[in-house]
């Protein structure tokens, strides 16, 4: 078998310039650790398929507050909660916290049972997750949950929400066409006041290039880019 021959063959084609590979797909769910982080790793891709009628669930794990080691706050639950919200009516998406404290989510039978309630009721034909190479621990505990959890689920990526290295290196191979949708996800993140403020707007400078650079890949304006745990074609 010409193993080459199939890899670039299955890279050619998993650019969703017409999302011909998921038109029998109606069903999102998109998971993360934060508020903020699938609208940062997958953010246009939701976008784009949204406005192709599939059903959008955000599941977030945490509160997503936290405080620095002085106990100082930094972000508010409560701004977090408000943001996400915001966040998800601009998605037109439904939301789903878990309320874990941020920091605090473990890999374990209660987050694990939680997780796997909501795929029951969601029912998603597409879960895309946290990255399992991320250094973030909380980043980690979900991709780690969700590689256990989502074990029935015919399709499931990852997508990446930080540039941090790590002794992985992230490798896309399915990509999403998001240069029609880009202008508006950057909307989307710019709902994170709380966090662009915090990071001077560092953020939008990285998801830009990355954007370019996965799109210079696949031969568009901008793309996000996934790695494929499974995909039923």
């Amino acid at each position: 078998m010409n193993t080459n021959l199939n890899i670039h063959t299955f890279e050619k084609y998993s650019l969703f310039k017409e999302t011909k590979m998921v038109t029998n797909k109606k069903k999102v769910l998109a998971i993360g650790a934060h508020s903020d982080d699938v609208e940062i790793g997958c953010g246009g891709s939701l976008l784009k398929w949204k406005n192709q009628g599939y059903k959008i669930t955000i599941f977030t794990a945490c509160k997503s507050g936290y405080q620095d080691s002085k106990g100082n706050i930094i972000r508010s639950d409560d701004i977090a909660h408000s943001e996400s919200i915001k966040a998800s009516k601009f998605l037109g998406a439904n939301l789903i916290n878990a309320g874990f404290p941020t920091f605090k989510i473990e890999f374990s039978e209660l987050f694990n049972s939680k997780l796997i309630n909501v795929l029951a009721n969601v029912q998603p034909d597409i879960v895309l997750t946290q990255w399992v190479g991320d250094t973030h621990h909380d980043h980690y505990v979900v991709a780690m949950a969700s590689l256990h959890c989502c074990r029935h689920i015919s399709n499931l990526l990852m997508y990446c929400s930080n540039w941090y290295e790590s002794s992985r290196h992230f490798k896309p191979k399915f990509f999403v066409d998001i240069s029609e949708e880009f202008e508006k996800k950057i909307e989307l993140i710019n709902i994170y006041q709380s966090e662009n403020k915090r990071t001077d707007g560092i953020w939008l400078d990285y998801l830009q290039a990355q954007s370019k650079l996965y799109g210079l890949k696949t031969g568009v304006k901008y793309a996000e880019g996934f790695e494929i745990v499974k995909w039923l074609y």
